[in-house]
């Protein structure tokens, strides 16, 4: 016969708490609100830790003026001000003093702006993934979200820089490519093209962020290293020109420079000629 155990309130409720204590990540400094049972956060990766203030208005400016702050990727920097809004949002709400909820309220105000920004811009670059495309001559169309989908389970690898250098577009002396270079953002991987072999075809996308790389220079950058060949086959028929392995002549080449550039002598890459391809002047 069974034995039925019988626990008054306060012994259930310490059961429960101890259950939940031995669940949560021994690593971390989440915090708990008094007399909570779930934390706020969790911080399993301390690397990735950004100290965040929101006393007033200018503990919030000079968080997202962090280093630390500045150097995460959009998606991070996000995560960040929808934390800090949160907790003005509470500490507002639970606010008494009038004084402390004036300074409050100038603080939340200020993060429901940079919330707003931050949304803003998310949505720009969903936006920009579909408006970025590529076309043949027949008129078959990708986006890049496109070939983000196809190629979301290639690893992303440390590239080297110095190895791309010759194979960046530059825009010296173009006020406005110079702005995209600094705004890059380079915790987004650029994407390579490679033939079966593994031999280099072209940067696909991300010419900005290896140009910021090189800039800042760096060692290495984020990319993806794509065989060509792998691709779904409406994909690679868009990019056929440059799965070619045949030579070609120059007068063929320079029309493989994009819609907006033309080519400004010539370069070797792996033993070939291709066309040196610089944006059009006005």
């Amino acid at each position: 016969m069974k034995q039925i155990i019988r626990l008054t309130e306060s012994q259930l409720t310490l059961l429960i708490k101890k259950v939940i204590n031995e669940n949560e990540p021994k690593v971390g400094t989440g915090k708990k609100p008094k007399d909570s049972n779930r934390r706020l956060y969790t911080d399993e990766n301390p690397s990735d830790t950004v100290s965040v203030k929101f006393r007033t208005k200018q503990d919030i400016v000079d968080t997202l003026n962090k280093e630390s702050f500045k150097s995460k990727s959009h998606a991070r920097q996000s995560q960040i001000i929808n934390l800090i809004h949160q907790r003005l949002r509470v500490a507002l709400e639970r606010a008494k003093d009038p004084e402390v909820k004036k300074r409050l309220k100038t603080a939340f105000e200020y993060i429901e702006t940079k919330k707003e920004q931050s949304k803003n811009k998310t949505q720009k670059m969903k936006e920009g993934l579909h408006d970025t495309s590529w076309q043949n001559d027949e008129g078959d169309k990708i986006t890049l979200m496109d070939l983000l989908n196809a190629t979301k389970d290639i690893p992303v690898e440390k590239v080297s820089v110095e190895e791309l250098k010759p194979y960046l577009l530059t825009w010296d002396g173009d006020e406005e490519e110079i702005k995209k270079i600094d705004k890059a953002d380079l915790q987004y991987p650029i994407l390579i093209f490679v033939d079966n072999d593994g031999e280099f075809i072209s940067i696909i996308d991300g010419h900005h962020r290896a140009q910021k790389a090189v800039r800042k220079g760096l060692e290495t950058i984020k990319g993806k290293i794509i065989p060509i060949n792998s691709l779904p086959k409406d994909i690679r028929k868009v990019f056929a020109h440059m799965g070619k392995q045949e030579e070609m002549s120059e007068s063929e080449l320079t029309e493989k420079c994009w819609k907006g550039y033309t080519q400004k002598g010539m370069k070797t890459m792996f033993g070939k000629r291709y066309p040196n391809c610089v944006k059009k002047t006005k």
